[in-house]
């Protein structure tokens, strides 16, 4: 039996998050849908925790696979889905009440993707991560919604797009899927209607710090030069001032490599090295909500990882002779 839309789940290992995820679709307003989990290689497998639950009246449907990725399993529940219009969230998110009601009110008025707000469950301390995106022109697979007809029509999610990019670059990136979502959003707006929708909210988890995740986060971006080369439109929202990758502090880290380089004199380096430090804490830390001694510890650490995104962006512009700082 057919419905209207199919709301896509990939996960893995996450079953107290994915019953909050259900939990939350079950909520929905409108209710002509059905739930399709793909599980990626969980251990214990989703299906022995939740066989036999609805979600909005219809019986939850879980597909299994060994750990492809993220990017795979939202490819083999679109092929296993019935709806017309395919709707995407994660596991670490909860769609609000209201979520599908003003996706779908967009569709109809002749929209062909909607792309929704997602904020954070909280304010998110420095290190902590949480996706907080807006109209920021990136289109995350946290919260899409896209006629099923006109993803087909562009050739939906590109499976090869992060190895010709170079996310993929640690192993433990491999499947995590970056890039393939923007590609899309960028794709059918170019032919198509995609549109903004700030009512279609879905909050994301905010996770505690992991400094090891933050490092291969961190080097992933060496292939956001090659993601703004395809998808030119990026530049505007996601590289100048006020966008995902405008952030300023990596200039003090610019200047104090280039010190070093240049005058190779350690006053000089001290100088811009300090100036780097109090940018940081002065646009970063200083409204976080923890304790000034827990900022300041916080600082070296946030100074590394500027110096791995600087140099994984130089890395990456290099590679794809497209500069993006």
């Amino acid at each position: 039996m057919t419905v209207r839309v199919s709301v896509i789940i990939p996960t893995r290992n996450r079953l107290d998050l994915l019953d909050q995820a259900l939990r939350a679709l079950d909520r929905q307003r409108f209710t002509d849908f059905e739930v399709v989990v793909v599980d990626d290689g969980s251990d214990p497998p989703v299906a022995e925790r939740f066989t036999g639950r609805t979600v909005a009246g219809r019986r939850l449907r879980v597909l299994r696979r060994e750990g492809a990725g993220a990017v795979r399993a939202r490819l083999h529940g679109i092929a296993a889905s019935t709806g017309e219009i395919l709707a995407f969230t994660d596991s670490d998110c909860e769609a609000q009440p209201g979520w599908l009601d003003a996706a779908l009110l967009r569709i109809d008025d002749g929209a062909d993707l909607v792309s929704g707000r997602t904020r954070p469950f909280r304010p998110v301390a420095p290190l902590e991560r949480a996706v907080n995106e807006a109209k920021g022109g990136l289109f995350p697979s946290c919260n899409l919604v896209v006629r099923r007809s006109v993803y087909d029509a562009v050739g939906g999610f590109d499976a090869a797009a992060a190895e010709r990019w170079g996310f993929r670059w640690t192993p433990g990136a491999r499947g995590l899927g970056f890039g393939e979502d923007t590609l899309l959003g960028w794709t059918v707006a170019r032919s198509y209607r995609a549109v903004y929708e700030e009512d279609a909210l879905v909050l994301h988890r905010v996770f505690p710090p992991d400094p090891g995740e933050w490092v291969s986060r961190s080097w992933q971006m060496a292939a956001f030069p090659a993601l703004v080369r395809e998808v030119p439109e990026l530049r505007g929202p996601l590289v100048r001032r006020g966008g995902q990758l405008s952030h300023r502090a990596r200039y003090g880290f610019y200047a104090t490599v280039a010190a070093a380089a240049v005058t190779r004199d350690p006053r000089v380096v001290g100088l811009a090295a300090t100036g780097w430090a109090a940018h940081r804490f002065r646009q970063t830390l200083r409204r976080a909500p923890l304790p000034l001694a827990e900022r300041v510890r916080a600082l070296p650490l946030q100074m590394g990882i500027d110096a791995v995104q600087g140099t994984a962006l130089l890395v990456g512009s290099i590679r794809s002779r497209t500069l993006v700082h």
